[in-house]
């Protein structure tokens, strides 16, 4: 119970926090101004849901301000205890290290998935409630991703913290992942795949299968295949099946993946 109980503390510190509820009218407001722009223009034209979310709340705000707010919520969860002192007499409760880390991993996570789902909230309401035919489904689905995205980055984060004595090493680690999952992640494993060519030609792969590869192992680009192909309607069907089941199984990676290694490196520390 005792990683229960830290979840329970800072799911509720978190929730309450200005910023996050900052967050949520962002989220209100954005995908307003986006469902405003693919309005229907003529009466015989009809709301298009899937590109609403596919072609402007996707590209724009899931995969580039969602994980960056995950990175923020998650860096100075342990860190920032470790660096005021109070991680100490966290520790001298019936608490484990194992307890601390993956507590933040779940409580932060579920803090920062229940803002996108109300942030989500009040424009779907609105949609409903116009005169315009409005999937609901594919929207609630849609919003189930994106909130999978925030906890993998809350997850990278809070693995950060654990491993690293400053909350400004935190920072500066879950920065780094962001700039290269969000924006660099194409042009350097393009370089790469090219830059080897040879050995690529040795392995038992082609170049093709290990783009795709490469392509859903960022969580962003897992999370897009993903989204897309069930606002398709070939969720884990069709020809993209394999790459769509890799793609999950890459977020359960970086899900567990960073709180254990930050895990290893907290366990040795000496506070």
């Amino acid at each position: 119970m005792s990683l229960v109980a830290i979840a329970r503390k800072d799911f509720q510190e978190t929730v309450r926090s200005r910023g996050m509820i900052a967050l949520v009218m962002l989220f209100s407001l954005l995908v307003a101004a986006f469902a405003f722009a693919v309005r229907p223009t003529a009466e015989s034209e009809q709301f298009a849901t899937e590109v609403l979310l596919s072609v402007f709340i996707g590209p724009f705000l899931v995969t580039t301000l969602v994980p960056l707010v995950g990175v923020v919520v998650g860096y100075n969860a342990v860190s920032g205890e470790r660096e005021s002192g109070s991680l100490k007499l966290l520790l001298s409760l019936p608490h484990s290290r194992a307890d601390v880390v993956f507590g933040k991993v779940v409580g932060r996570g579920a803090a920062l998935a229940l803002a996108v789902f109300a942030g989500f909230l009040l424009p779907a309401l609105v949609l409903i409630a116009a005169p315009v035919v409005f999937n609901g489904g594919a929207f609630l689905g849609y919003t189930v991703f994106a909130a999978a995205l925030g906890v993998v980055f809350v997850s990278i984060a809070v693995g950060f913290s654990a491993a690293s004595s400053t909350q400004r090493r935190a920072l500066i680690g879950g920065v780094a992942i962001y700039v290269l999952f969000v924006l660099l992640w194409g042009a350097v494993t393009g370089r790469l795949v090219g830059a080897a060519g040879p050995l690529v030609d040795a392995l038992p792969v082609s170049a093709t299968q290990l783009r795709v590869f490469l392509r859903v192992s960022n969580p962003t680009t897992a999370v897009e295949a993903l989204s897309n192909a069930f606002l398709g309607e070939q969720l884990f069907s069709g020809e993209t099946a394999n790459q769509q089941l890799s793609a999950a199984a890459m977020l359960v990676f970086w899900t567990l993946a960073p709180p254990l290694a930050g895990l290893l490196k907290f366990d040795t520390d000496d506070l």
